[in-house]
């Protein structure tokens, strides 16, 4: 801290002109001259935007790609549930036809289809089987020497030529219906042919 000022330290000299100064500019109307303001500034030119590349034939058509991903999905979803019908279809197809679409071994063979029985017309004209061969497809269906074939494959039998040409159109492996009576009983059979054995007509 600085002590008093005295009149005679020479300072009040220079103090007591600049004030005298100020007191005169101010009694004619004369402002001190006030520090000039700062220029605003200018805004910064625009930037040119940047020219756009030319697409390359790849980044076409990844942009293609992408805006067709979801047709792309619905279509292949599409195409695998064809491939799906189709295959349940074959395999339905398949299934229902069973052995008629099928060629057994024996059938490209030429062998000829059997069912161990043979047949004749009784008295009273009925298909009467005459005789069932031991170990036959008839013989495993139960069928005896006396028993009375009514139908084959759905159709009345009359005669033993009835029988004979439904085996006939057959191959082994194929199944037959048969109805007939024997001791007081009506049976429905579906009997799986066999080969015919060497020495049987």
């Amino acid at each position: 801290m600085s002590g008093p000022q005295h009149l005679w330290s020479g300072d009040w000299e220079l103090e007591s002109t600049a004030r005298r100064d100020e007191l005169a500019a101010g009694r004619n109307g004369v402002q001190p001259p006030a520090e000039p303001e700062p220029e605003p500034e200018r805004p910064a030119p625009p930037r040119r935007p940047p020219r756009p590349r030319r697409p390359t034939p790849w980044h076409r058509l990844r942009t293609a790609l992408v805006a067709r991903r979801r047709e792309l999905r619905v279509a292949g979803l599409v195409a695998v549930l064809i491939l799906l019908g189709a295959g349940a279809a074959y395999a339905v197809t398949s299934a229902l036809d069973g052995s008629s679409n099928t060629t057994s071994p024996a059938a490209a063979s030429g062998a000829q289809a059997w069912l161990g029985i043979d047949v004749s017309t009784s008295a009273s004209g009925a298909v009467t089987v005459s005789n069932v061969v031991p170990g036959s497809p008839a013989y495993w269906a139960g069928m005896e020497t006396g028993d009375v074939i009514t139908q084959i494959n759905g159709k009345p039998a009359y005669k033993p030529s009835d029988v004979i040409s439904a085996v006939a159109g057959k191959h082994p492996g194929d199944q037959i219906q048969i109805r007939f009576q024997g001791s007081g009983t009506v049976y429905t059979k579906r009997i799986a042919l066999a080969t015919r054995p060497a020495g049987y007509p």
